[in-house]
């Protein structure tokens, strides 16, 4: 367990114990264990001096009391998790917040790894340059000895922020000021978030026991030989280790055992050209032109391609209301950790949950081309790509189509860029009241509801006289046969909130609650349903369209 260390080094210097007694190392004389010994006191006694070993023992038996409570009502899992996709930057990656972790009975909350804020991003390997591959995303933990800055022993000197050996440091105050010197050691039970590419989740669900793919690290910044195996006591918790003193030197740990929990799969798509028939999971890159009929990225992993595997924990069945006064004390603290409230707010939100969403029908019909007037940092709109003052192009857009003629002067510009990266902007159209008009503008974002034309990216240090360093990527939706026919049809994705259903089994009723022209609306269709999320889709020319969506779940 836990509680037991085996491998404790402490300061190897040597000292008299005494005025010319013998010389001595002064870190720790003997580990002591309190496992299987059912210890609930050290007790001193008078004329013998208290011993470093038997006041190391007596936080090992709280500690081992505590997590010994904490086993018996809480299974190893997430008490609590927040998970963000569709991050950007950095990409290939998933967002964590409020996460807190039962491991073994001690608990940790998972901030900042990755961040200077208490969110964490965890980051996934590129994506493949063929086919489809499936990564997994868990988390180890360990108990670690630290040393004072400065000492000459092997122990790390590091004081993680949270434990999370990617959160940052501390300051290390283990030496004394006034004593000059060290008086005491610490443990630290630190954490790292990882992520293993290529795993066979049909042979082993929760990856993290693929021995092949997922090795420990521990304090390493590597595999070692060691791998993870389910706790038989403790479903949801991986070991790693037998708590040997050699297991503590390979794993750089000091009970000789690393934990882990599973936290998610996830589908990447690969890096090739996508082709309907030869590589149907081919996306481009961030930033690029995405013909894909996703819209998907290969960089950019969003919700319908992770599937959480973790356990949520909360209070084991067998405690009822007839336990014990302590029992009783236990379960109120840890109903404070959502334990019991988690659960039936699951079963809620699974059973019903409800919100909306605005499918948005803007396309440009002909012409709003973007690009540079030659020589400036302006930007002309034109139906062609050259300006034209008898020409004009034609959009769809609140309902409506509207005519925006050929212009060069007053458009909008393009910012220089003095910093170390790139900027990108977006020319889009909106409504001016100002000008009582429909013209472009540019801006870092497209304001929801808006039609974006051109992503424009604004090269480092980029500072001339014209946007000839510039990249223009063409975005407009073009359905040049408007008013016939769509080529493709306006659509929202719903991305549930809360908590995910526990398939795609379930029942989606829609009301259009607004339009631009509520006649127009057409039909509303569900599709792509997972169990994360789905898609909504308007066979009308409406624009606009507000849509509140009710999940009934028959099977929660």
């Amino acid at each position: 367990m836990a509680e037991k260390i085996v491998k404790y080094q402490g300061d190897t210097t040597l000292r008299e114990l005494w005025a010319n007694g013998p010389q001595v190392s002064s870190g720790v004389s003997r580990l002591l264990d309190p496992t299987g010994r059912n210890f609930s006191a050290v007790m001193w006694q008078q004329g013998k001096p208290p011993l470093d070993s038997e006041l190391n023992l007596l936080q090992q038996i709280q500690n081992h009391l505590r997590a010994e409570m904490v086993r018996a009502i809480l299974p190893s899992g997430i008490l609590q998790m927040d998970v963000q996709t569709d991050i950007t930057s950095p990409l290939n990656s998933i967002r964590i917040s409020n996460t807190i972790a039962c491991v073994n009975g001690w608990l940790a909350r998972i901030n900042g790894a990755n961040r200077t804020d208490d969110a964490s991003d965890i980051i996934f390997p590129e994506a493949p340059y063929s086919g489809v591959r499936y990564d997994l995303a868990f988390i180890e933990f360990w108990f670690e000895e630290v040393a004072p800055s400065g000492s000459p022993e092997t122990d790390s000197e590091a004081v993680y922020r949270y434990g999370g050996v990617q959160s940052g440091t501390l300051a290390n105050d283990l030496q004394d000021p006034t004593a000059g010197d060290e008086t005491t050691r610490r443990l630290q039970f630190r954490w790292r978030l990882r992520t293993v590419s290529d795993i066979d989740f049909t042979t082993y669900p929760k990856g993290v026991n693929h021995t092949a793919r997922v090795k420990a690290w521990g304090g390493n910044a590597g595999d070692t030989n060691y791998v993870f195996s389910s706790s038989v006591a403790d479903t949801a918790l991986f070991v790693a280790g037998d708590g040997s003193a050699a297991a503590c030197d390979a794993l750089k740990c000091a009970t000789g055992y690393v934990y882990a929990l599973a936290f998610f799969k996830v589908m990447r798509r690969n890096q090739a050209a996508y082709d309907a028939i030869t590589n149907p999971d081919g996306a481009p890159g961030y930033g690029a032109t995405n013909t894909t009929p996703s819209q998907l990225y290969h960089n950019v992993i969003v919700a319908q391609d992770i599937k959480p595997i973790f356990y949520q924990t909360g209070i084991r069945d067998r405690l009822h209301p007839e336990m014990d006064s302590m029992a009783a004390v236990l379960l109120e603290a840890m109903s404070g950790l959502r334990g019991i409230n988690l659960e039936l707010e699951k079963w809620k939100k699974q059973r019903l949950q409800q919100g909306s969403v605005v499918i948005y029908n803007k396309f440009v019909i002909d012409g709003g081309v973007i690009s540079a007037v030659p020589g400036t940092r302006n930007l002309q709109i034109s139906r062609t790509g050259t300006f034209n003052a008898a020409a004009a192009s034609k959009m769809y857009i609140d309902g409506k189509i509207v005519v925006i003629p050929d212009e060069q002067t007053s458009v909008a510009a393009v910012p220089p860029n003095a910093g170390a990266t790139s900027q990108t902007y977006y020319a889009y159209v909106d409504y001016d009241n100002t000008q009582q008009r429909y013209r472009v503008f540019v801006d870092q974002t497209v304001p929801e509801g808006k039609l974006k034309l051109y992503r424009i990216v604004v090269p480092a240090g980029d500072q001339t006289a014209s946007l000839d360093a510039c990249t223009f990527y063409n975005e407009r939706r073009i359905e040049a046969a408007y008013t016939c026919f769509y080529t493709t049809q306006p659509f929202a994705l719903v991305n549930i909130p809360g908590f995910w259903m526990p398939d795609a089994n379930y029942d989606v009723q829609l009301t259009v609650e607004d339009a631009s022209d509520m006649g127009r609306v057409g039909e509303l269709i569900v599709y792509d349903k997972a169990y994360n999320g789905f898609k909504v889709r308007s066979t009308g020319a409406a624009d606009a369209i507000r849509v509140r969506w009710t999940l009934i779940n028959p099977n929660a």
